[in-house]
């Protein structure tokens, strides 16, 4: 439904593809993982290399919203306050090696 409406609003798109990108955006956007929604759709949909270019930006738009309304993704929303801390400071660590040493 949502790709027929799509396809209507941009003319020209095949409502296949339009369906697509939408699946991709909201994939995307709920995990925050652009590279693996985009890897996941084109597994899925087994559609060739031109669509590539529209999925990724779609994509990379969708969680660069989603980021900047909900630093967390759907995996850490059921964490609390304190255990995102917690997992963002051994992040900060492993890539600090310096810190480590201290």
């Amino acid at each position: 439904m949502l790709g027929s409406l799509g396809a209507h609003l941009v003319p020209g798109v095949p409502v296949g593809l339009a369906a697509l990108l939408g699946a991709a955006v909201v994939l995307a956007a709920t995990t925050q993982g652009p590279i693996s929604a985009t890897v996941l759709m084109m597994e899925l949909s087994d559609r060739d290399r031109s669509v590539i270019a529209p999925l990724l930006l779609a994509v990379i738009s969708a969680t660069l919203v989603s980021r900047t309304i909900e630093a967390r993704s759907i995996y850490d929303a059921r964490l609390s306050d304190e255990q995102v801390q917690a997992k963002l400071a051994g992040r900060n660590q492993a890539a600090d090696p310096s810190a480590q040493s201290r």
